[in-house]
């Protein structure tokens, strides 16, 4: 890593949107071949920044230096011609193609005759990349049948397998992996420095940034607060820095009650569950861990009627009940949170009280027409009660951070008093402070006597707020754990298991 001069460096960059100073002046710099981590709250400027150096923006003020001279984006082109480029959290894939297309999007090999797509050397090409780093899935799968995970891994293979990349930023690039998946990433990230390729490395997971980082950068409210060097990184100092103060977190809290509300019988999925039998008391968090390929995913989706299963009995308070679709769940308040929120939840383009008012509609519409007054007191108590930063119900929810987007889509569930929740992934790609508004939030539904199945690729976050937990692997329960044997190791330890 070269310390004589920056590679790259921001010099009182400001980004003035209408009515928001998204960025104040801000200096930061990068060094050719390190992984600079940059941290801080949705909404603290870490992604306009990265969408100026990508070309997405445009600055308002500032200057951008490139090895000692000055550059103008203008463009996502004009910043990639320069070798800067950018892994966004939400996934930009395209889901009807093959894993190969993906891979190569944009410089697909021709044929010398008619410039037709060489599929053969496309799909040798590609095969070659997905077992270099590791992956099992064939490069003529349609993208839209792999797993969140999966996806990921193709988003930040097509990025790193440019031939000009000479900066990479990462935007929560290990959002939906696993810890396994994460170690395959960072050996990624430790072959690209020994390219002298240099890595932005956006993340709200300290323990991972801690890990790769060299230096490490905390925004807030539009500023860089500090820059730290490796050997300085102290993560309450961290936090201190992200959210201005300290933080303080809630223990989770014994069950009080012993009553069973929900029970799952001889579950089987075709390739993915072989089964599966559990039983949910009221109030209970209950954690289902597993690696990728575990079948967690589709056993969720699968309890709320979004995937079909060979076989399955389910009991809701001792009575048998049919699921076969997520209005069933409905009836029964059960309601499911989706891992991917812009593309299973949100309406980009309604307002926020339109995002929150649906599963409510018998009471905010009357026989014609909506009901506006109860709408507008729906969306503002669950503004008020989730803390969600907006100028006001009627603010386009794709203007949100998505800490606060992912806080709209739990007051949408909370609105209709659930019984049961399945929460899948529920602070994905959000911050700090978010995440523990929201672990707050499953505290008091817990205690309150809400009963919640839990998914999540953080295994720390399964293991903070989980009463019980079930490991699965290859669709097998290979262990089961309550009160003090709820650990990280123990949990780590079975989910590498397969069942004899």
């Amino acid at each position: 890593m070269d310390r004589q001069q920056p590679y790259l460096a921001v010099e009182k960059v400001s980004k003035q949107f209408p009515g928001t100073l998204a960025l104040d002046e801000i200096d930061f710099d990068l060094f050719k071949g390190e992984v600079h981590a940059v941290v801080g709250e949705n909404g603290a400027g870490k992604s306009t920044l990265m969408k100026i150096l990508s070309g997405a923006y445009l600055k308002t003020s500032g200057r951008i230096m490139l090895e000692g001279e000055e550059i103008n984006l203008q463009g996502v082109d004009s910043a990639q011609k320069l070798g800067i480029n950018m892994i966004y959290q939400e996934l930009s894939n395209l889901p009807k193609l093959s894993v190969a297309e993906n891979i190569f999007l944009g410089v697909l090999p021709r044929r010398k005759i008619l410039g037709a797509v060489d599929f053969n050397t496309l799909y040798r090409d590609s095969r070659v990349i997905l077992e270099n780093y590791g992956l099992a899935i064939s490069p003529k799968q349609t993208l839209a049948k792999l797993t969140v995970a999966e996806k990921q891994f193709i988003e930040i293979i097509r990025v790193i397998s440019a031939k000009n990349a000479k900066i990479i930023i990462m935007d929560e690039p290990t959002s939906s992996l696993s810890r396994d998946e994460t170690e395959t990433l960072f050996r990624i990230i430790n072959e690209l420095k020994k390219k002298n390729v240099t890595i932005i490395y956006i993340s709200h997971r300290l323990d991972e940034v801690v890990t790769i980082a060299d230096r490490l950068s905390v925004f807030r409210d539009g500023k860089n607060r500090g820059t730290l060097e490796r050997g300085m990184f102290d993560e309450e100092k961290i936090i201190t820095l992200m959210l201005g103060h300290s933080l303080e977190r809630e223990q989770k809290k014994n069950l009080q009650s012993d009553e069973t509300i929900f029970e799952v019988k001889n579950l089987s999925i075709r390739r993915q569950i072989n089964g599966f039998n559990m039983h949910l008391k009221r109030g209970e968090v209950l954690g289902i861990a597993g690696r990728m390929g575990s079948g967690k995913d589709a056993l969720v989706k699968s309890l709320f009627g979004l995937w079909p299963a060979q076989s399955k009995e389910l009991f809701f308070k001792g009575n048998k009940i049919n699921i076969r679709n997520p209005k069933d769940a409905l009836k029964h308040k059960l309601v499911y949170l989706p891992e991917e929120r812009k593309v299973a939840s949100l309406f980009l383009q309604l307002s926020v009280k339109y995002n929150i008012s649906p599963l409510h509609l018998f009471n905010v519409y009357g026989r014609f027409f909506l009901k506006r007054k109860p709408e507008n007191e729906l969306s503002a108590e669950y503004i008020s009660k989730l803390n969600i930063k907006t100028t006001g119900p009627a603010e386009t929810i794709i203007n949100l951070s998505g800490g606060n987007q992912q806080k709209a889509i739990f007051a949408r569930l909370l609105a209709i008093q659930p019984e049961m929740m399945i929460l899948n992934d529920p602070t994905r790609g959000i911050d700090v402070g978010s995440k523990e508004e929201i672990y707050r939030e499953i505290h008091r539904l817990s205690a309150g006597g809400t009963s919640i199945i839990l998914v999540s690729s953080e295994i720390e976050e399964i293991v903070y707020l989980s009463n019980k937990v079930i490991v699965l692997s290859r669709g097998d329960i290979v262990g089961e754990f309550e009160g003090g044997d709820v650990t990280l190791k123990n949990i780590l330890t079975c989910a590498v298991r397969v069942k004899k």
